[in-house]
């Protein structure tokens, strides 16, 4: 007698197909699932180090501002304002002045890495000179040390002062 051995063929190859969809359908990313990248505000945001710099952010309302545009950051942490026996963002809740204090720390249209500083005299976004010096691996801006170098953002980068830049 012979078998039958077409319903086998027929289940095979339905699950076979099922099997298949599925891992090509269940493999789709939507929108929701991509990781987006983080923009120099949203480190501000999320590290606790620069609470009072993400305040004073917030009072000079650059917050669009430091995820649109291009920009190096010379960013104090709470270390570098309390060098400066600044302890909160008290000092710059005035707009215009919390403003000055961010443009200062800037150079917008420039992503300077670490090992590409080289000595020389930049200009902040309010067009102040930002002198940059360079003693063998050590890079300071108006005297102000790099401690953490190179925190790479969407736009730009994030060099880490050990004192707040005054000029």
């Amino acid at each position: 007698m012979k078998k039958n051995r077409f319903a086998g063929r027929c289940v095979r190859f339905f699950l076979g197909v099922v099997v298949f969809s599925t891992a090509v359908f269940s493999c789709k990313e939507s929108a929701d699932d991509l990781l987006k990248p983080k923009t120099i505000t949203d480190v501000i945001i999320e590290n606790e180090q620069f609470s009072i710099l993400r305040e004073i952010v917030s009072y000079a309302k650059m917050n669009d501002a430091l995820r649109t545009e291009e920009l190096t950051l010379f960013a104090p942490d709470n270390n570098a304002f309390g060098k400066a026996n600044i302890f909160s963002s008290s000092k710059y809740t005035n707009k215009d002045t919390a403003q000055a204090f961010i443009e200062n720390h800037i150079i917008v249209k420039k992503v300077i890495k670490y090992v590409d500083f080289k000595a020389s005299v930049e200009k902040s976004k309010n067009k102040k000179d930002l002198s940059i010096t360079k003693i063998d691996s050590i890079v300071a801006i108006n005297k102000s040390d790099i401690v953490i170098r190179d925190v790479h953002a969407d736009n730009g980068i994030i060099q880490v002062i050990d004192s707040l830049v005054v000029k």
